[in-house]
């Protein structure tokens, strides 16, 4: 057997949490996890979507507190960010 067979899969995270999707990049608040994925939200609200455990990272409060300003400049520029 390999390393790779013994691996354990990465942690989900906690409900309420803030995390970054490396995926997409967007910030978003654990809201459930299912099956394995994890469903996140943006922080202000919006439409859900699912991400991998093992493509997310914790975010710090202050970093995320940035992320709804972010949006809603974009929105009123037309969604160019």
């Amino acid at each position: 057997m390999t390393n790779e067979q013994h691996s354990t899969p990465p942690a989900l995270p906690d409900v309420g949490s803030l995390v970054r999707d490396r995926w997409n990049g967007r910030i978003g608040v654990v809201m459930d996890r299912v099956s394995g994925r994890v469903a996140l939200r943006p922080q202000g609200g919006g439409v859900e979507w699912f991400a991998l455990p093992e493509d997310l990272e914790a975010v710090a409060l202050s970093e995320g507190l940035s992320e709804p300003v972010r949006e809603a400049n974009a929105r009123s520029r037309g969604g160019r960010r």
